[in-house]
């Protein structure tokens, strides 16, 4: 995450201490609070996506407090059918916040908008991710990470062709959909490349929701540092599906893996054993943090650790979250004087 959704370097706190001392813009700093250690940030949607997108925050990961007093800090565009804010995805980098979000449940643009300090949005705009292609189905939760190797945004979603809903192959999910993940690139998100195929498994089976994130091994050298892909299993769990599993690759847009790796949460595994979705990756003081949805589950949201990313420990009994059945955001790190003061004040009005 270009703190968040991208590479966490080896010596984490001398990032922090760079990207601090390059902030640019004397309002931001005006208007923020002092930084000291990074905050867990979770963007989040309720219900249906009607409202807008929510904020909440952490210190150690586990005990969430809302952000602007749990009110939207951007609400919903009115944008007709396709003016919902769901599972929205920020990234980081160079001083601004980037989201991204669903807009609808059969569009085929997706939502975008930049902020500096969280408190204030640019307007909102639509990124018709299909361009010239309309044989689609739906353009699902898409995620925006940075890309350090190509200098590049890269801007994944999961999609159903009609040409591979078609194709009779056995691997349509218990909705009707056929999802793939596919993606765009940007730098400045006014141009972007045509949308290609970034990932479909093998044996083929509708997969949706990836992230993407930077695996240093624990070690000094560069040369055994790796990227690992976590992606939602969207089969029915009847076939195995329903579960997060991961797949590896020697760079960050791939060639991943195309066999996917055993489910470590969600159903069929012993840690939390139901439908899980909408993932999170990122590895803080040599600990991996993994943060899902699982919707029809105890939990408000869900976390697991992992010294290894292959022993799992279920946090999820630990969380504190400040509200219910928050929704598929995207949790990450960030600079807590990247973010508006004015979000943390509580008001009673």
């Amino acid at each position: 995450m270009k703190l968040c959704h991208h590479p966490f370097q080896k010596l984490l706190p001398a990032l922090f201490c760079i990207m601090l001392c390059s902030q640019p813009s004397l309002s931001m700093a005006e208007t923020s609070v002092e930084i000291k250690k990074p905050l867990f940030l979770l963007p989040y949607f309720l219900g249906n996506g009607e409202t807008g997108v929510y904020l909440a925050y952490s210190r150690d990961g586990l005990n969430f407090q809302w952000l602007n007093n749990g009110k939207v800090v951007m609400p919903a565009p009115a944008w007709g059918e396709e003016s919902l804010t769901r599972d929205p995805s920020i990234v980081f980098h160079n001083g601004e916040f980037h989201m991204v979000w669903t807009t609808s449940w059969n569009a085929h643009s997706i939502g975008y908008a930049r902020s500096k300090d969280l408190l204030h949005w640019s307007p909102a705009q639509k990124i018709d991710v299909w361009q010239d292609f309309t044989a689609v189905k739906n353009t699902w939760a898409p995620e925006v990470l940075w890309d350090p190797e190509k200098q590049e945004f890269l801007i994944l979603w999961s999609s159903t062709t009609l040409a591979e809903l078609e194709d009779q192959d056995d691997s349509e999910d218990s909705h009707g959909y056929d999802q793939r993940t596919y993606a765009i690139r940007t730098r400045d998100f006014k141009t972007f490349t045509k949308p290609k195929l970034f990932f479909s498994p093998q044996p083929e089976i509708s997969v949706i929701d990836p992230f993407i994130a930077h695996d240093d091994r624990n070690t000094e050298s560069t040369a055994d540092d790796r990227w690992v892909m976590v992606i939602k299993n969207e089969m029915p769990a009847a076939r195995g599906g329903k579960n997060l599993r991961l797949v590896f690759s020697k760079h960050m847009q791939g060639p991943y893996e195309t066999t996917l790796g055993p489910p470590i949460v969600g159903a069929g595994t012993s840690i939390v054993n139901t439908m899980g979705e909408g993932p999170s990756l990122f590895k803080f003081n040599k600990l991996w943090y993994l943060y899902w949805d699982a919707p029809g589950s105890e939990y408000s949201y869900c976390l697991a650790t992992s010294p290894d990313l292959v022993n799992w420990t279920n946090r999820s009994q630990e969380m504190n979250l400040p509200a219910k059945q928050m929704r598929h955001g995207t949790v990450f790190l960030v600079p807590e004087n990247t973010i508006a003061k004015k979000l943390f004040e509580s008001r009673n009005d």
